[in-house]
């Protein structure tokens, strides 16, 4: 089973539960009518008039109050959809949660219904969507990436394949997959993708990456510090921890790692998944050597690691501190 928060390197198999009963629920303001629609990052509702009954409002509530946030988003409705997607005349909500700042915006998306008074949790669905949720009738598909054997978690080869989501009286059921996209014609490992890890001399700070091409949207590098972030980013709460890596995409601030809670799944190794019993190699990029790949490049020296993206943004890390620029 994917874990919830994490964006590791080895591939991760989308294996949720197809089904899940109400896992939770919390009272706010019901809803009008049903009304489908949906609401892109960033932008408007597409039907006017739409109350704050059934809005990105709403949603924010709900996924913050059921601990859905693990990149502690401060907007994390990336879309919205309303509609009775839980039987017919239901009052319910899709919601998409993102953008993360992984190769992977969105990593989870979550149902609720309102009934009694309260809404609830009926479907925390992780999975690496390729487009947006879309509303079918009173269903839900979702289009995911396929990840072959040899593939990097942020370099797909195998195309993308949908399904279909129904309500079955009680809970949410998936239909099989469909392939939407086929898959690359080079086979993983051909070239088709570059991926691998490097570390400093020291061994303290370790990175893994991946991309396809100079010119790819998708390529990253992410470095992480075994003696931890210094001075740690923000944190949920006293008991909670944060995953001690940083993520720099080719345009975009760099951004920490994930933060988990008492509860719920920790992330994976992350950048420190190479090197580990029976995985991949790990290269040491020495001092006064810089490591270049998809447009990112990371520069090793006695104070620490600087990397850099195309727009010039980066990261700085050393034993002592670290910062994003």
């Amino acid at each position: 089973m994917r874990l919830r928060i994490g964006v590791g390197v080895a591939v991760v198999a989308v294996c949720a539960a197809t089904a899940v009963e109400a896992v939770g629920a919390i009272a706010v303001a019901g809803p009008k009518p049903a009304t489908a629609y949906g609401e892109p990052a960033g932008r408007s509702p597409l039907a006017a008039g739409v109350s704050g009954q059934c809005s990105k409002a709403t949603a924010r509530q709900l996924v913050n109050a059921h601990h859905l946030n693990g990149f502690l988003l401060p907007n994390p409705v990336a879309q919205l959809l309303c509609g009775p997607f839980t039987g017919p005349g239901s009052d319910a909500m899709a919601v998409t949660i993102g953008p993360a700042p992984t190769c992977w915006p969105i990593q989870n998306w979550a149902v609720f219904r309102f009934a009694q008074g309260v809404w609830q949790l009926v479907l925390d669905q992780p999975a690496y969507l390729d487009g947006p949720l879309v509303a079918v009738g009173s269903n839900l598909r979702e289009t995911t990436a396929v990840h072959r054997p040899g593939d990097s978690r942020c370099i797909p080869s195998g195309g993308t394949h949908a399904r279909i989501w129904r309500w079955n009286g009680k809970r949410l059921v998936a239909g099989p997959w469909k392939q939407v996209k086929p898959a690359n014609t080079s086979a993983p490992g051909t070239g088709a993708s570059k991926s691998g890890y490097f570390k400093t001399p020291s061994g303290n700070i370790q990175c893994d990456y991946g991309y396809r091409s100079e010119g790819d949207a998708d390529a990253y590098v992410r470095c992480g510090i075994k003696s931890g972030l210094k001075p740690p980013p923000p944190s949920r709460g006293a008991q909670c921890h944060q995953a001690p890596w940083v993520t720099l995409r080719v345009t975009g601030p760099a951004h920490p790692g994930p933060s988990y809670c008492p509860g719920e799944d920790a992330p994976d190794a992350g950048p420190f998944a190479g090197g580990q019993a029976g995985g991949p190699p790990v290269s040491v990029l020495d001092y006064g050597k810089t490591w270049r790949g998809g447009g990112l490049r990371c520069a090793s020296a006695f104070t620490g690691l600087t990397c850099r993206n195309k727009s010039g943004h980066g990261f700085f890390l050393s034993r002592e501190r670290w910062r994003s620029f």
